[in-house]
């Protein structure tokens, strides 16, 4: 049992002075903007069924200041009013691309990606999610301007306002962003497998996606966004976190069961990618997040603090916080579900089968 505790207290302070250092990285981001004339950058959003979301962001992105940019929507087979959305924008910075049938052996999101780049021509891809929405008309700016300030070799990926219904399911978002990769280390970071870049929000010079073409490499990925982190690292592209909380917003889910749904699509292969590793990973998840203050109960503090500071950088409601003991435990229950869900070959988003092992 000692040599447990010990161990526990070990990575949770290992947790605890990552978050910290993260915590001082990203307010240092925050502050650093460049004076250089801005790129051109083309916005890349793949939607399918969006039409709830979609005009929250068209207006949002026309109101911006960017002398140069553009937006072009996928329309991945959509059965709503998302096409006629798009259409009717009635602004030359942004087009439509109308979607055909998936090909096999790609994920719906990463075939749409994919798609986009191939009409983008900006210097710069920044790729959204549709349920993303700009918070004031210089956001785009800022954000290429701080991209501007990136070191050398490195990719830039946002941590995004979230907002949204099932808030306890989706802060765990930041608390995963924050406290499990070391964000501070930079273009230092030295393993593929402590990197990563969040899909809601990632920008890219045009000429390392052309060299590199990580949607194509990622195709099959339910979680492509991981899995592109890591590749991009692999070739020398070490993403970086910035905070674009001030800047763009994300509206995740409407409610608590949407939420759920969502995150069983991914939450297997972020634990592992197979049955096996999967169930070691969320083996490890509930010794580390859950039973850990039972085995030595100073530690529910490291845990406390960390999701307090992660709900505060992605400004989640204080009630969200203490909520936290809530939090850690839906995270098991929503493994469980994923897990046996993609073990029967049911995992489902938007009214598709997602075939991991396709």
């Amino acid at each position: 049992m000692d040599i447990l505790i010990y161990t526990l207290v070990g990575l949770h302070g290992v947790m605890v002075v990552n978050v910290l250092l993260n915590l001082a990285t990203l307010s240092f981001r925050r502050r650093t903007r460049s004076s250089v004339d801005l790129p051109s950058v083309s916005i890349l959003v793949p939607a399918r069924n969006e039409e709830h979301n979609l005009p929250r962001l068209l207006t949002s992105f026309l109101d911006q200041d960017h002398p140069d940019a553009e937006m072009i929507i996928y329309d991945d087979q959509s059965t709503d009013g998302t096409w006629e959305i798009i259409e009717n924008a009635n602004d030359e910075r942004i087009r439509g691309i109308k979607g055909t049938e998936l090909p096999q052996g790609w994920v719906g999101k990463t075939n749409g990606c994919y798609q986009l780049s191939l009409q983008a021509g900006g210097q710069v891809f920044l790729f959204i999610d549709a349920d993303t929405a700009f918070q004031h008309p210089a956001a785009l700016r800022h954000m290429c301007e701080r991209f501007a300030t990136r070191p050398p070799s490195t990719v830039l990926t946002g941590m995004t306002l979230l907002q949204g219904g099932g808030r306890s399911i989706v802060s765990m978002v930041g608390a995963l962003i924050v406290g499990c990769i070391p964000w501070w280390m930079g273009r230092h970071v030295p393993a593929s497998t402590m990197s990563g870049i969040n899909g809601q929000c990632w920008m890219i010079m045009q000429s390392d996606y052309r060299k590199h073409e990580p949607h194509l490499f990622a195709r099959k990925e339910v979680l492509e966004d991981v899995r592109i982190g890591r590749y991009l690292h692999s070739k020398g592209l070490i993403p970086i976190l910035d905070d674009v909380t001030q800047d763009l917003t994300v509206h995740m889910y409407g409610n608590f069961s949407e939420a759920w749904a969502g995150f069983r699509k991914n939450t297997a292969e972020i634990l592992g990618r197979s049955t096996t590793t999967s169930v070691l990973g969320l083996s490890f998840y509930v010794v580390m997040f859950v039973l850990a203050p039972f085995i030595h109960a100073p530690l529910v503090f490291s845990l406390l603090f960390m999701k307090f500071v992660a709900d505060r950088v992605t400004r989640q409601p204080l009630g969200v916080t203490l909520l936290a003991p809530v939090s850690f435990l839906l995270v098991v229950g929503i493994g469980i579900d994923s897990i046996w869900h993609r073990s029967q070959g049911r995992i489902q988003w938007k009214g598709r089968i997602i075939n991991v092992n396709s």
